[in-house]
């Protein structure tokens, strides 16, 4: 396996408040040098962002964050060390699914920041091409 897909599977700290939250956007913003965004919307990045470019997109995904998820708790930033970031994932708030609770597929976080060149996993994780329906998910015909 790749030291991305291990860092993106290993142990991530979930953001719940929004006051963390914004302190984790902001150690970002402050430290934008190096860093890889992936959108996974998008093309696998092969080069670090740049600094001013990086800071945009962060302000950008605040604000998007902050405008669509409607929610007293934040819940959907999970970094792989609050002070010293190397690994973020945000799940965009309308392409949740069944993030709480257990879920087969999932949803991908839409960013991924990292120190860490990214590959694709969207092809690794992805959803599967054709959804079971309800009676052959539970019976497994």
């Amino acid at each position: 396996m790749s030291e991305y897909i291990d860092e993106f599977q290993s142990r991530f700290i979930g953001i719940m408040q929004w006051d963390d939250c914004n302190s984790l956007l902001q150690k970002l913003i402050n430290n934008p040098s190096d860093w890889y965004l992936y959108n996974t919307l998008n093309t696998v990045p092969n080069e670090i962002i740049d600094s001013n470019l990086f800071i945009d997109k962060i302000n950008t995904i605040k604000d998007i964050l902050t405008n669509e998820h409607q929610e007293r708790y934040c819940g959907i930033v999970y970094a792989d060390d609050l002070e010293n970031p190397s690994f973020v994932k945000i799940f965009h708030p309308g392409n949740l699914g069944k993030s709480c609770g257990s879920s087969e597929n999932p949803p991908l976080p839409q960013w991924l920041l990292s120190k860490t060149q990214p590959v694709d996993v969207v092809e690794k994780f992805g959803a599967p091409e054709q959804e079971q329906g309800f009676i052959s998910k539970y019976l497994k015909f």
